[in-house]
C-alpha cells in the first residue's frame, strides 16, 4: 500500500509539474488617439492709451471704455489735447472652439523714481468673459481703470518702465 502511495504521489506531483511549467500569458495591444488642435494666440494690436490726464490734491481716476471714451471720478482729469484709446488684441485658435478671457492688473511707472506708480484694473471687453467662439481669427478691445494718486507726479507713465516698478497688465485666453 506504501509503494502505491508513493506512485500516486510522484505521478500528481509530475502533474502539477508539467501544468504550471505550460501556463500562458495573454498579451493584448492598447490603441491611443490624440486630436491636436491650433493653439490659442492672444495678440495686442493697439496698445491702450489712457492719454493726457491729471491728477488734484486728492486720488482720482480715468475710466477708459472699450470705444477709448474716458470718465473720470475724483480728483482727476482727462485733458482734450491726447485722447484715449482702447487696447486692442486678435485672437487666433481652432475654429469652433470656445475660450474664456482673464486680466490681472498692471502698473504704470514714470521710469524716474520707484514709487511714480500708477496701477490700471477693472478690465472691461467686448467680448464676454466665457463663451467665445472662434471663427479661426477674433479680435476684442479693453479698457480699464487707471487710477491717479493725490498728488500725481507728472511724467510719461508706462508699464515697459518695469526698473521702476512698471508692470504690464496680462490678458489670459484659455480654451474652454
Amino acid at each position: 500500500m506504501k509503494k502505491t502511495n508513493l506512485v500516486l504521489k510522484m505521478s500528481l506531483t509530475a502533474l502539477l509539474a508539467g501544468s504550471v511549467g505550460t501556463a500562458t500569458a495573454d498579451v493584448v495591444d492598447g490603441t491611443a488617439t490624440a486630436n491636436v488642435i491650433a493653439p490659442l494666440l492672444v495678440t495686442e494690436t493697439t496698445a491702450m492709451s489712457f492719454g493726457d490726464v491729471a491728477g488734484g490734491t486728492a486720488a482720482g481716476t480715468v475710466v477708459l471704455d472699450t470705444a477709448g471714451a474716458r470718465t473720470i471720478t475724483g480728483d482727476a482729469n482727462a485733458l482734450p489735447s491726447a485722447v484715449g484709446t482702447a487696447g486692442v488684441f486678435t485672437v487666433t485658435g481652432e475654429a469652433a472652439k470656445t475660450f474664456s478671457l482673464a486680466f490681472a492688473a498692471g502698473v504704470l511707472s514714470d521710469g524716474v523714481a520707484a514709487g511714480n506708480n500708477m496701477v490700471v484694473d477693472t478690465f472691461t471687453q467686448t467680448l464676454a468673459a466665457t463663451g467665445n467662439a472662434l471663427p479661426g481669427v477674433g479680435s476684442f478691445s479693453v479698457g480699464a481703470t487707471l487710477h491717479l494718486g493725490a498728488s500725481q507726479a507728472a511724467g510719461a507713465y508706462s508699464t515697459a518702465n518695469t526698473a521702476t516698478g512698471g508692470a504690464p497688465y496680462t490678458v489670459t485666453a484659455n480654451y474652454e
